[in-house]
């Protein structure tokens, strides 16, 4: 029967996905709060993925605000091509996760070529829980803020998605707010520093008003399904409020590393290096004619003529 639930929910996949042949599959790890499912030999990657779930559910749920604590299916590849043809993902992008809904299925690549699953499954439970929280809700939830809480509940520190959006104001590349969701839909070029700026933002909220920041703000998005409308109810800022203090708090937190990767001082050492180099050439190369004017002078007698 479980096999058959399984089986059932692969069933309920997204509109355009393709799934692998369903007699390939097989329920391969079943635990309190995971179903595991994949091909035989990836029996080892399932119940490793199945003890991450187990973790997160419980953490995660307490987190996002619900209770519901239904078992997470998932599926695991072994081959990036089966991966990559389930989910319908560019075969280029360096996705390595995606939960789909309405089934609240969760994707891994188990290769392991790109990122561990240690990291993958916190952040696609992440997804599936906050589904949960918001229900008919979801849908309207922006793409920049669902990330961005997927990341923190992964275990993203700040320490590690600061940086990113550090040399990014540093260089003046950063995003916009308003432009996060499009960078993260599109998967291009983009996308990395987008994940990076939403986990940098839910970590400023968290800092700044506890962690219970984002059990209030699906409560009241699931209620308002306006962001704007709810990100002053429960922090009081609008987008642009919040935007413009978190770029300054992480300007304040990293002023130092920020200053190094400025343009205009990499340039002004840059020119004040050529400058001091031009000065000990030309120091040098006067320090050697006045060598040579010495030599030649001492092996002349005082009226010019040969000794």
């Amino acid at each position: 029967m479980a096999l058959a639930l399984a089986l059932a929910l692969l069933a309920q996949q997204a509109p355009g996905a393709q799934w692998p042949e369903s007699d390939r599959l097989q329920l391969l790890a079943e635990s309190q709060y995971a179903r595991v499912i994949g091909v035989p030999s990836a029996r080892a990657t399932a119940r490793n993925v199945a003890a991450l779930i187990d973790e997160a559910v419980p953490r995660i749920a307490s987190i996002v605000g619900t209770e519901d604590l239904r078992p997470v299916a998932a599926v695991v590849y072994l081959d990036r091509g089966d991966f990559v043809e389930a989910t319908g993902i560019p075969a280029r992008a360096r996705v390595v996760g995606l939960a789909t809904f309405p089934a609240g299925l969760v994707h891994v690549d188990g290769t392991g070529l790109l990122t561990a699953i240690e990291r993958v499954v916190p952040h696609e439970v992440g997804h599936v829980m906050v589904a949960r929280a918001l229900g008919p809700a979801l849908p309207d939830l922006p793409a920049w803020l669902n990330e961005g809480i997927a990341e923190y509940l992964a275990g993203e520190r700040a320490a590690q998605v600061d940086p990113v959006s550090v040399r990014a104001l540093g260089r003046g590349t950063a995003l916009e707010l308003g432009d996060l969701d499009t960078a993260i839909d599109e998967r291009g070029e983009t996308a990395g520093l987008a994940y990076a700026e939403a986990a940098s933002i839910v970590h400023f909220l968290v800092a700044q008003q506890g962690e219970g920041v984002i059990a209030d703000l699906l409560r009241s998005f699931a209620r308002t399904r306006d962001l704007e409308i709810s990100l002053k109810e429960v922090t009081g800022w609008r987008s642009a409020e919040l935007e413009s203090a978190w770029r300054s708090s992480v300007v304040r937190r990293w002023r130092w590393p920020l200053l190094l990767q400025s343009p205009t001082l990499i340039y002004g050492v840059m020119v004040l290096l050529f400058l001091v180099g031009l000065a000990r050439y030309l120091r040098d190369r006067r320090r050697r004619q006045e060598m040579l004017d010495e030599d030649w002078y001492r092996s002349t007698d005082r009226w010019g003529g040969e000794v």
